[in-house]
């Protein structure tokens, strides 16, 4: 009744560990002086750490305490560890893993800012030599439609210059024929009256000389 309400006062103990081993197994040895087995505490995480605790009472209010924590080898099985105390030891047994069951973990690349620094110029030079060679097609295109643009406007007005010019020239060719028919004509006047006249004279001069003879025909009949 004397010990009711009062605190525990804890001494912490380090353990002393060690590891031998077997053809199939490792075994890690916790020396644990004046422990009982119900007084201990053993657990593996999933970070593979072996973890020991245990507590015991050493007289009154005082107790002595341990925590311990091991890292597991990756050669060691963590799901088949098995335990036993004996002569103030504990015994943990780790399996060993077979060659076929080591898990194959990669140790991380890592990329060095220099690498990392070229492959975005890399990537950024492609970027750019890609939007480059855009603006490039572009302006391509741009210049070809301002070429073609004048041609047709030139060709335009060509065809406009030479339907002026040719209107031009049938107006000349018109009046060129309509002044040739016009002199013809009044060629063909000037010798239908040259010949009207010349018609006239001979008739003037048939009926002189048929006079003429009349004349002489009287006179001889007289």
């Amino acid at each position: 009744m004397a010990n009711i309400g009062m605190e525990k006062v804890y001494q912490e103990f380090d353990p002393v560990t060690r590891w031998t081993s077997e053809p199939d197994a490792e075994i890690l040895v916790v020396d644990l002086p004046g422990f009982k087995k119900e007084q201990l505490k053993l657990a593996v995480s999933s970070t593979r750490k072996l973890r020991l605790t245990g507590e015991r009472r050493t007289g009154g209010h005082k107790w002595i305490r341990f925590h311990k924590e091991v890292l597991v080898p990756l050669t060691l099985d963590i799901d088949s560890v098995s335990a036993t105390f004996k002569d103030n030891k504990l015994y943990v047994r780790h399996p060993k893993v077979k060659k076929t069951q080591v898990p194959q973990t990669k140790p991380p690349v890592i990329k060095k800012p220099h690498d990392q620094h070229e492959k975005n110029r890399g990537q950024g030079s492609k970027a750019s030599q890609s939007g480059v060679k855009t603006e490039q097609r572009k302006h391509d295109a741009r210049k070809k439609e301002a070429a073609d643009e004048p041609r047709e406007a030139l060709s335009s007005k060509d065809h406009e210059e030479k339907d002026k010019v040719g209107a031009k020239w049938f107006e000349k060719y018109k009046q060129a024929t309509g002044n040739m028919v016009k002199e013809a004509k009044n060629k063909r006047q000037l010798l239908c009256n040259l010949a009207a006249s010349i018609s006239l004279v001979l008739l003037i001069l048939l009926y002189a000389r048929n006079a003429v003879r009349s004349s002489l025909v009287w006179n001889s009949e007289e």
